[in-house]
């Protein structure tokens, strides 16, 4: 799987690589998160992102968040049922898929992402899908362990899965999806991010 890595040398290559679902997902996912940073930065909360210095950077960023998926097989990507544990295994790689290749472009093996968005970018792919609770993959961290541009990802990741039409189902509603976050604020999800997007909903129905 690793080999195929170098097949492409350009990050642009690898993001046309994936259906077109999963690309307006990546659109969809940088402005949501673009959208919640500066909620964050209005409401003076998360101090840190300040001191980043980074903070317009971070859409930009999360745009990459799922390119792991690029080494995952169209058919299971693109599949109208339910995943099998194989598959499903084999999706929850595509934050290690990620990190691998981060590892191919600090070497120089692979060009296109600024060196401004390196470490942002790196941190969504790798690790949006760590939850609040320690309960996520694939390291299992929790908390403030998980880094913020991660955590901010992990909520409009979700958001969009849930309101955007899939291969498996149709969208839900935007109601359907801020009751999901709501109801895994504190396992899943940060909960200040939770509450800070659900206090300002009504933003999100941009795409």
């Amino acid at each position: 799987m690793y080999q195929t890595l170098c097949s492409e040398s350009n990050v642009s290559e690898i993001i046309r690589s994936l259906p077109d679902e999963q690309i307006r997902h990546l659109t969809h996912v940088k402005n949501y998160v673009d959208i919640i940073t500066e909620l964050i930065v209005r409401a003076g909360a998360y101090p840190e992102i300040k001191r980043l210095g980074e903070y317009k950077c971070f859409g930009k960023a999360a745009y990459y968040h799922d390119i792991g998926k690029a080494w995952v097989p169209v058919e299971i990507l693109s599949k109208p049922d339910r995943l099998t544990a194989e598959e499903m295994s084999l999706m929850r790689k595509h934050p290690l898929f990620a990190e691998e290749l981060f590892k191919l472009i600090r070497n120089g093996s692979v060009s296109g992402i600024p060196s401004e968005l390196m470490q942002l970018a790196h941190d969504s792919a790798v690790y949006h899908h760590e939850w609040w609770n320690g309960d996520g993959y694939p390291y299992g961290i929790k908390c403030e362990r998980i880094p913020l541009i991660a955590r901010i990802t992990s909520v409009c990741d979700v958001y969009d899965a849930i309101t955007g039409d899939r291969s498996y189902r149709r969208a839900r509603s935007h109601e359907y999806a801020c009751r999901e976050i709501e109801a895994n604020a504190g396992t899943q999800f940060d909960p200040g991010l939770a509450k800070l997007f659900l206090d300002n909903e009504f933003q999100f129905l941009v795409n």
